[in-house]
């Protein structure tokens, strides 16, 4: 930042459109008090010469503080702007990251498929195996919709099955399938050009090998490509970071610093290369001045990807234009903020001072004048006076300007930032536990078993297993279970809740309605409530029947998977908290998930409350709209807080078009 301000002050100055009017209308008054002056010289020497060296010493004061404004104004106004971008381009990029890891967990998963083994140990499959097949990969992307193809390929590179039909491939010579064949690693992440999506700019895939059991050292089969909507992604991502108006560019870099992903490719095209280094910095651009912030990803539970990079980039000539959004409602409140700036409400302050002692060396040089009968002396003394005046009042109004134009717009938009990003994250986390329950439900050995009746204990014990399997893959569930069409059930992951086994799942667990949906569409959730499946604390479980093999139509039973909510939702939290200069969260903030009834969810940060106990907020809090946010000044608990608040919107077809409404709400609390 002080890189920035030292080498670039005149560019961003000339970018400032309220400063440069401070001061235009400061450098007039100078040059007006100058000029009166010079007639008090001249027309007054019965008047003592040390009145008018005072005054001169005081406008010096006046112009020694009109430094301080200037750089001080310059400084807040790119703190600003610098905030904005950061949070902008972090919250691209790791949205992404977050995104990207759950494909990293579907990948090594799907490629265990009892069904897709079974179909790559054929010698040659018939057209009605190969149907089979493509029709389960199809039932797991209306699942999960991120992704566009999957390509079951053998040893050899052939495709033997895959989704996409206007997908020309039949053979790929693409080095992913020798690096994911003999690479070792459990899955393999590319991202360029492949012929495995010939027609497509860009593909990103995750492979892994498929093997003949989950042994060690089994027999490779062949790979499996899992091909993600990283445009579709990308533009979603975008949409939402980038409000109506907003003239910034915003862009995902590779390593190498290409342009990947890009909010405007007429201004920015893909393949453009820019610079990856961190620091902000101007640069020019296609004729203009940019100012532009690189961040890299935080990475997720370890995972960083590719080692990409979020970069926002403001045209300078925008970059300062005054937000609409002000606190010029709380003046009060906003004179006590300790988020405001210090060293300008010392120059407010200071301003006054030098006007005050202005005021009494004017009073002075009155009653001299009157001595002395220098009566033509008095205007003079009257207009410096008015000058002064004028001058403190630019101080204080460029102060207040900023004060509510910059600094608390930008405090109250980024709660309302953090609030959105908050509960977007809840809402794409819990769009991969729905996906999660209906996919498991297709399990094949689920539906044999169930289907013939009461499983036997090796039934069961196979059921288990493959629980337990799954489980160890997925973390963010302290168990699973699977429950016949009567809701007892019959086995369970966590073999420390071995107890649960042939007792009977719960009204309020969400299985009573999940054994009505034949749809493999369909799930049912929970009420967020206190369940006996996660040690009697809220938890949302989320459900999915299990149908029939032969029979689609035949409800045989249905699958119930506990969300681990309590660390879950803490850490989602957690991770929107504002954070100081160590990277701390701020003391005193705290975040909360509420639903529309104000009982807490979750919470982080400097907060006592607790699930299930309710948020006394005014009942206006808990109206917003689903998918809006809103920032305001509150006080709670007789504290003020900055308070940003947003509600669910849903992610892709969760609670979007598959029927679940649940509105959460996320509230950020941020004293000052």
């Amino acid at each position: 930042m002080q890189a920035l301000l030292e080498n670039s002050s005149d560019k961003l100055l000339s970018a400032m459109p309220d400063v440069k009017t401070f001061e235009r209308q400061l450098a007039s008054l100078n040059d007006w008090w100058g000029k009166i002056a010079l007639i008090g010289k001249i027309n007054s020497h019965n008047v003592a010469a040390t009145i008018l060296d005072d005054m001169n010493q005081i406008q010096g004061k006046f112009g020694e503080l009109q430094k301080k404004l200037t750089y001080n104004l310059l400084l807040e106004n790119v703190q600003k702007l610098v905030l904005d971008n950061a949070s902008k381009a972090q919250v691209a990029i790791d949205l992404l990251v977050r995104n990207l890891f759950e494909r990293t967990a579907d990948v090594g998963f799907l490629a265990t498929d009892d069904d897709i083994r079974a179909f790559l140990s054929l010698a040659a499959p018939t057209a009605e195996q190969t149907a089979f097949i493509e029709d389960r990969l199809r039932e797991y992307v209306k699942k999960y919709s991120v992704y566009d193809e999957i390509l079951v390929l053998d040893t050899q590179g052939r495709v033997k099955a895959h989704l996409d039909k206007h997908n020309p491939v039949t053979v790929s010579s693409d080095p992913l399938i020798s690096e994911t064949l003999t690479g070792g690693a459990a899955y393999v992440e590319t991202f360029r050009y492949s012929d495995l999506q010939p027609d497509r700019r860009h593909s990103l895939i995750y492979s892994c090998q498929i093997t003949e059991t989950n042994q060690r050292d089994s027999k490779l089969l062949g790979v499996l490509c899992l091909c993600f909507k990283f445009d579709d992604e990308m533009r979603g991502i975008f949409a939402d970071l980038l409000g109506a108006g907003d003239d910034g560019i915003l862009a995902v870099l590779g390593d190498d610093g290409r342009v990947i992903a890009s909010s405007d490719e007429l201004l920015l095209p893909v393949n453009t290369w820019s610079s990856v280094e961190r620091s902000v910095r101007i640069a020019r651009y296609h004729g203009a001045e940019y100012i532009i912030n690189t961040r890299a990803s935080n990475g997720y539970q370890g995972f960083r990807g590719l080692g990409w990079c979020g970069q926002m980039m403001t045209a300078l000539n925008q970059a300062f234009s005054r937000d609409p959004m002000a606190a010029a409602n709380q003046p009060d409140i906003m004179e006590q903020a300790s988020s405001f700036p210090p060293e300008l409400r010392d120059i407010r302050k200071a301003s006054a001072a030098i006007n005050d002692d202005l005021g009494l060396l004017v009073l002075n040089g009155q009653i001299a004048s009157a001595r002395k009968n220098a009566a033509e002396f008095m205007p003079v003394l009257e207009a410096i006076k008015q000058i002064g005046t004028d001058i403190a009042s630019i101080f204080t109004a460029s102060v207040n300007s900023l004060q509510q134009a910059t600094v608390m717009s930008s405090h109250l938009n980024n709660a309302g930032f953090l609030a959105s990003l908050a509960v977007d994250i809840m809402d794409r986390n819990l769009y991969e536990r729905a996906n999660d329950c209906r996919w498991w439900a297709l399990t094949s050995a689920f539906r044999r078993h169930l289907a013939a009746g009461s499983p036997d204990a090796g039934q069961r014990r196979e059921i288990a297993d493959i629980l337990q399997y799954i489980n160890a893959l997925y973390t963010v569930y302290t168990n699973l279970y699977v429950y016949d069409a009567n809701g007892d059930i019959v086995a369970v992951s966590d073999p420390n809740q071995q107890a649960l086994v042939g007792g009977r799942v719960g009204d309020d667990s969400g299985a009573v309605t999940a054994l009505k949906c034949q749809d493999s569409q369909s799930y049912r959730v929970s009420p967020f409530a206190r369940s006996a499946l996660y040690a009697q604390r809220p938890t949302y479980i989320y459900n999915a029947a299990i149908t029939d093999l032969a029979d689609t139509t035949r409800v045989v039973g249905g699958i119930g998977i506990v969300f681990d909510s309590e660390p879950q939702f803490a850490a989602m939290l957690s991770d929107v908290l504002p954070r100081d200069e160590q990277g701390s969260p701020v003391a005193g903030c705290f975040a909360l998930f509420a639903d529309r009834q104000k009982r807490v969810i979750a919470t982080a940060g400097d907060s006592d409350l607790g699930a299930g106990e309710l948020l006394d907020l005014d009942g206006a809090c808990f109206r917003l709209p689903a998918g809006q946010r809103e920032s305001r000044v509150v006080q709670y608990r007789e504290r003020n807080y900055l308070l940003g608040s947003a509600v669910s919107k849903g992610y892709r077809e969760y609670k979007v078009a598959d029927g679940y409404v649940n509105d959460v709400i996320a509230f950020i609390f941020i004293p000052f």
